[in-house]
């Protein structure tokens, strides 16, 4: 398979070398295929992010048709927004076009979707980026249906993939070795980066629990919610909660609907998945305790609402991402 891979100033370096480490090693002694991977920019010479420098690039304009171009992310989004003027940014993303016009597949890596946006081959499809970007992706390309929870999209019939931030632009990559050279190729790739076997694209980033907290803007929202979050174990219902903001049931719901656009009940559901990711992340209590502590009746229920949420069961979520188990008399994984 022949690999392009686009370098501009400010790109992630981690995303680069993502790509030479998942498609440019060479296991042929472990029966995996060889890739022909180039890097191209508009210089022979690319300062990536945190002072890491590309040398011997070949110059964008010599690009010929490849198998996969693969576009990395940018450190700064918004630069390459503001730059969009540029005619060095302007011939990329010709480029880019071009590349898919003749048949390549392109890949966008984390914040890289916004070239491949611009180059508009996400247009009516399917795609995604770090869960920081996915709303100003989806504010400047309203064609494209930003996938907000996806690791990774990949709109085979039209030649597209788009990761998600960090790691999951290596399970896209790994996606595409199984893609192109099959599945005993890709798990061997990522059993030589000691990496367990590659995460479906359907999975759900794992956003930060509290990174929306500052949507809730009123007061009486703000002081419901620290109540709720004292005692989630509580059964809370719909005319608790609204008689606690001091208002009617028909208004707390319309501005729950307003400030978040949900239901109080999504909301507090979404507030005791948050809870429980953070119990699972940093104790060692039985999954029965943990959805007792945060007001689901059983485990049972709670599993139910994560694998809903986060595409994965909350054993599996607590085996990848378990900081410091803290021992409790009693306790059971």
């Amino acid at each position: 398979m022949r690999v392009g891979v686009l370098a501009l100033p400010g790109m992630r370096a981690f995303d680069v070398a993502a790509v030479m480490e998942v498609l440019a090693d060479d296991r042929t002694d472990r029966g995996v295929p060889t890739n022909e991977v180039v890097i191209y920019g508009p210089d022979s010479v690319i300062e990536l992010d945190h002072g890491f420098t590309l040398r011997n690039c070949l110059l964008i304009e010599t690009l010929a048709c490849v198998d996969l171009l693969v576009v990395p992310g940018f450190q700064d989004p918004e630069s390459f927004i503001d730059s969009l003027s540029d005619a060095e940014v302007r011939q990329t993303v010709e480029v880019v076009r071009s590349a898919h016009a003749q048949g390549s597949v392109v890949a966008s890596l984390c914040t890289g979707a916004f070239l491949v946006a611009e180059a508009g081959l996400f247009d009516g499809l399917a795609a995604t980026t770090h869960w920081r970007y996915c709303e100003l992706l989806q504010r400047l390309h309203p064609r494209v249906r930003v996938e907000t929870n996806a690791l990774y999209t990949d709109e085979e019939e039209h030649r597209v993939w788009s990761s998600a931030g960090v790691t999951a632009g290596i399970d896209l990559c790994l996606a595409i070795v199984a893609r192109e050279h099959g599945v005993a190729a890709s798990s061997t790739v990522a059993r030589s980066m000691v990496l367990p076997a590659t995460r479906s694209g359907g999975q759900a980033q794992y956003v930060p629990p509290r990174y929306r907290e500052s949507e809730l803007t009123t007061a009486s929202l703000l002081r419901l919610s620290t109540l709720v979050r004292a005692n989630l174990a509580h059964a809370w219902t719909l005319e608790e909660l609204a008689a606690r903001a001091g208002t009617s049931k028909r208004t707390l719901q319309r501005e729950f609907g307003s400030a978040l656009g949900r239901s109080p009940g999504q909301w507090l559901v979404q507030e005791r998945l948050t809870a429980a990711r953070e119990l699972l992340e940093y104790t060692s209590v039985s999954i029965e305790q943990v959805a007792h502590r945060v007001g689901f009746s059983s485990s049972d229920l709670l599993r139910k609402h994560f694998t809903r949420d986060l595409g994965t069961s909350p054993g599996h979520y607590r085996r990848s991402f378990m900081v410091t188990p803290e021992i409790e008399s009693g306790s059971a994984r």
